[in-house]
């Protein structure tokens, strides 16, 4: 509440502060808008955005700066696997990916220093084995997706259509309680502002008195203050007159209510 000069009508002035001990909000400016009823007009806007431009023009703060106030990431835990810290160690170096090594995907001889070596030709010939499944098993798989895949293809297409159909009825649901809250705010929102505009009639009702009734007690201090100033000018003599006149006035009151009572004596004698 805000000082004001004595005399002057009384009006409330609301801060818009969390002061409740416990709130999760104390201290804050809260904003109590209503967005349905409260309006936007284009020069509010444009004042609007001319405060933010220039918050933002004395703000020492840079965009990339609003992520230090939030809590630091926690650390990453990889007991128990090693490939997943090393490969997090070598991104967070920014050092490149080590290259695939194709040497196992080739048919490849022992080299030309090692022709007469037994331990590379037997290498060799395990990476053939080895070449030989893979292609048996890619044979394998291929005669299975022709036996099998258009059918597996078709079940899978269900199972998407079915999780589709599953996430668009989650979706509309969603939709359906976003449209029905929204719909209850707008009411309330219309209600309070209906309340609140009787209520502004009723303050700017009750100032409008105030500013009256103020103005009047200053015309009747200021009426009051003249007529005791000519009566300090008459001086004695004008206070034996009003009191001259105020026995009159008593007196003629006095024979008022002696006729009044009279009156019905007079009206039951002439029944």
């Amino acid at each position: 509440m805000s000082s004001k000069p004595a005399g002057a009508p009384l009006a409330l002035e609301y801060h818009g502060r969390a002061a409740a001990v416990g709130h999760w909000r104390r201290g804050q400016e809260l904003i109590d808008a209503l967005a349905y009823i409260d309006p936007l007009t284009p020069d509010v806007k444009s004042a609007v955005d001319a405060l933010i431009e220039e918050e933002m023009r004395r703000s020492a703060k840079r965009p990339a700066d609003y992520l230090k106030d939030l809590p630091p990431v926690p650390a990453p835990k990889f007991e128990g696997h090693p490939a997943l810290a090393a490969e997090y160690a070598r991104v967070e170096k920014m050092e490149p990916m080590q290259q695939l090594d194709t040497t196992r995907y080739r048919l490849d001889p022992p080299p030309q220093a090692k022709r007469n070596d037994q331990a590379a030709w037997a290498a060799a010939a395990g990476n053939a084995h080895a070449q030989l499944e893979h292609q048996l098993n890619r044979v394998t798989n291929i005669e299975l997706l022709v036996k099998y895949g258009a059918n597996a293809w078709r079940a899978q297409g269900a199972l998407d259509e079915a999780l589709l159909k599953q996430l668009e009825a989650a979706l509309a649901a969603l939709r359906k309680q976003i449209d029905a809250l929204n719909r209850d705010r707008k009411l309330q929102q219309s209600k309070a502002g209906a309340e609140l505009r009787t209520l502004e009639d009723k303050y700017y009702s009750a100032l409008r008195k105030n500013l009256e009734i103020d103005s009047a007690c200053a015309a009747v201090a200021e009426e009051m203050a003249r007529l005791e100033a000519q009566v300090a000018a008459l001086g004695g003599g004008g206070g034996a007159q009003q009191q001259q006149a105020n026995g009159a006035a008593d007196a003629g009151q006095q024979q008022q209510q002696q006729q009044q009572q009279q009156q019905p004596a007079a009206e039951a004698m002439e029944q």
